[in-house]
């Protein structure tokens, strides 16, 4: 099982392949006192045939182990280890472990990075000692490979076999991981991994290291932060193209301090915006729930990815199919009614005081000499593969069964459930079985169902996320067939400081690269007149500031002036309305520009920095006023064509529309441009952006920020 990690090079790939042991070793060894005894309980438990060593100097047992004095002592190098040590001794033993050759250790313990700076030397440290072994955490409970029954984790734990085919749960929390693993029953779940603060192994490397056992159907991730982007969505990137789907949850989504941001851009598009832009573009299906994340895991593991949103739901409950009808759309999941045919063959079984339509209310006598009835489970099955035959990509059976206990329910309940499979192979699409409550099938039911071939969900919201996370991972494979892999701007840390272009300097640079800025001056309070009869009335007046973000707030801006007249006045405005405003200029420079005409549409678009992601471009209706439109997407950059006309659809934006296309050569030149100064560049604001009833698009005010550079020329360049 330890095949080598195809696609990487050098430092990498040696690690990745360490990797491989670790997750799939043939031996393993555990340092430590009392925590280490339930790992070895737990391989015992799960018949891992291979060695089990303990290091410990001051025990002569460990569970029944003898105990070694030293690493150096181990007969020869383990494949996998874990530390149950204090983050000192863990250091010193991934020091010692690195030298023999092991292939990969967990490290436990906590009082690494999560803790401030002296928490990073001693983490940096850490990645040092480990040289080309693999290390999880510090911070994290390790691995359950629940496949060939190997746990290097810090406790003892339900180790049920799983079959041919399971899910892989990659979690930065250790409770998490944990938790699903001893709670959760009737999940086909293969490995479990805790990844801690990912000092050495990150959540990427997980990816392409479980990629490479076969016997992985689906990921799930549960990430409470972002680290290296392009490593992280390159995995995800090629499990999709794999046939391998990922599913994650994100948790920590609204950092402190994003709402006092200088721009409207960083303001606005906060972590969470950024969390789905990053994984539209890599093809991770997201869900809101940790119970939504196994309920997709199960349903992509045991069913398989739908080839489409077309969902046909079936019950026993009229009042069920109501919320199925509602909740079904909001999930971007369809309800197609029936063939012809399939009509057909449904009126001339069913009663006559059924309603033939999806969903269906299979409200059938239990039995019947002629017609479909409860306890022909063969003539219900017929009725929902006639129901969905040619018109869908999902079938899903909505009830909840009675826990059999002592009750003598089988013939009401069971029948057509034991035949749910063979639909499913007759139609070769996905089906399930969806509990509306979330106890609504007993273990024994769903198991039955697994070895079918055929899901059993629990709960009606999870459920439907479930199938929603289908359908959203079928269409990413077909958006991601042929296309080569993306990937965003290397990240670059941000400065010390920053410096603010004036309005006039910021269009400067921008009209550069191609974007239609109007026919402006820069000019002083007594040139002001005479610039804007050559520029042409009516035209707009604004003060020059490199401090001040937001000049229309303050009284900054004066618009339509028809005169020479009219701009005096507006100087004596602006000049009364700054005096006291915090962050007003020392010296005065004005910008005359040029009115533009009517406006049909107004537009912001804005460039943000993300430590981890690169540049993210926000694309807002409202212009000045988005904040109050709440209209907006987020993408990353590189800009991929394809992402901006969905995204822009989802904004109201089609081809065809007034100034799409103008609008859509004004984000390209902002975007042209940050990838120009992308290791500088903190924020940018083009707002509004004017959409003329002639179709153009012109910038009308912008604002970029630097990080500071000793010289400014620099900044420029």
């Amino acid at each position: 099982m330890n095949k080598k990690i195809t696609g990487t090079t050098g430092a990498r790939d040696r690690r990745l392949h360490n990797l491989g042991r670790l997750f799939r070793p043939s031996s393993i060894a555990v340092v430590g006192g009392s925590q280490a005894e339930g790992a070895i309980r737990a391989n015992r438990r799960a018949g891992f045939p291979g060695p089990i060593w303990a290091v410990n100097p001051n025990r002569a047992m460990l569970e029944g182990e003898r105990c070694f004095a030293r690493i150096e002592d181990l007969p020869y190098a383990p494949d996998a280890v874990l530390l149950a040590l204090s983050p000192e001794r863990s250091v010193e033993a991934v020091e010692g472990l690195s030298a023999i050759g092991a292939g990969g250790a967990v490290c436990m313990a906590g009082g690494f990075a999560e803790l401030g700076t002296g928490g990073r030397v001693l983490q940096n440290r850490l990645r040092q000692a480990a040289g080309d072994m693999a290390v999880l955490g510090p911070n994290c409970m390790g691995v359950l490979n629940l496949f060939d029954g190997v746990a290097v984790w810090g406790s003892d734990n339900r180790m049920e076999a799983t079959g041919e085919r399971g899910a892989a749960l990659i979690s930065q929390s250790g409770a998490f991981a944990f938790g699903i693993t001893n709670i959760e029953r009737g999940f086909p779940l293969g490995y479990s991994i805790s990844t801690g603060n990912q000092a050495v192994i990150d959540a990427g490397d997980c990816i392409d290291a479980v990629l490479e056992d076969d016997r992985v159907s689906a990921i799930g991730l549960y990430l409470e932060g972002l680290e290296g982007g392009n490593r992280l969505g390159g995995a995800c990137w090629r499990a999709l193209q794999k046939g391998v789907p990922v599913v994650a949850l994100k948790g920590g989504q609204t950092p402190a301090g994003e709402a006092i941001a200088i721009s409207h851009t960083g303001a606005m598009v906060v972590e969470t915006d950024l969390w789905q832009a990053f994984a539209r573009r890599f093809g991770i299906a997201e869900v809101s729930t940790p119970k939504a994340l196994v309920e997709a895991l199960k349903f992509l593991t045991v069913s398989g990815i739908p080839r489409g949103n077309r969902l046909s739901a079936v019950t026993f409950s009229g009042g069920l199919n109501g919320l199925i009808a509602a909740a079904a759309p909001a999930r971007g999941l369809t309800l197609p009614q029936p063939s012809d045919e399939g009509r057909a063959a449904l009126c001339a079984v069913m009663p006559d005081t059924v309603p033939i339509a999806n969903p269906l209310d299979l409200n059938v006598p239990f039995s019947s000499a002629s017609g479909i009835s409860a306890e022909n489970g063969e003539s219900l099955a017929q009725g929902i593969a006639n129901l969905a035959r040619g018109v869908s990509d999902m079938i899903t059976f909505f009830l909840d069964v009675p826990h059999r206990d002592d009750l003598a329910l089988d013939a009401i309940w069971l029948p057509g459930l034991k035949h749910m499979g063979a639909v499913s192979r007759e139609l070769d699409v996905p089906c399930a079985v969806a509990g509306i409550l979330p106890e609504g099938l007993d273990l024994q039911l769903r198991q039955e169902l697994i070895n079918a071939g055929v899901t059993p969900l629990l709960g009606f919201a999870d459920a439907m996320e479930a199938l929603s996370v289908g359908a959203w991972l079928g269409q990413a494979q077909l958006r991601a067939a042929g296309r080569t892999a993306p990937r965003l701007l290397d990240a670059h840390p941000e400065g010390a400081g920053t410096q603010m272009l004036d309005e006039a300097a910021s269009k400067a640079l921008l009209r550069d690269y191609g974007l239609s800025v109007p026919e402006s001056r820069s000019t002083t309070a007594e040139d002001a007149g005479p610039q804007a009869e050559e520029i042409g009335f009516p035209v707009a007046l604004k003060v020059l500031s490199d401090t001040i973000a937001h000049k229309a707030k303050i009284g900054g801006v004066q618009l339509g002036l028809n005169s020479r007249e009219a701009v005096d006045q507006g100087i004596t405005d602006i000049r009364q309305a700054l005096k006291g405003a915090p962050g007003a200029p020392s010296s005065e420079k004005f910008l005359v520009e040029q009115m533009v005409g009517a406006p049909a549409a107004e537009y912001i678009v804005g460039i943000k920095r993300h430590a981890a992601l690169g540049l993210a471009l926000m694309v807002g209706r409202g212009g000045i006023e988005v904040e109050a439109y709440r209209q907006y997407r987020a993408l990353l950059l590189p800009l991929i064509e394809e992402d901006l006309a969905e995204e822009l659809s989802g904004i109201g934006l089609v081809p065809g529309a007034l100034g799409y296309d103008a609008l859509c050569a004004a984000i390209r030149a902002i975007a042209t441009f940050a990838q120009a100064y992308q290791d500088r560049l903190q924020t940018l604001d083009v707002n509004p952006i004017i959409v003329t009833r002639q179709g153009s698009a012109i910038a009308a005010d912008a604002l970029i920020i630097f990080s500071s550079c000793s010289e400014t020329a620099l900044c420029l360049q």
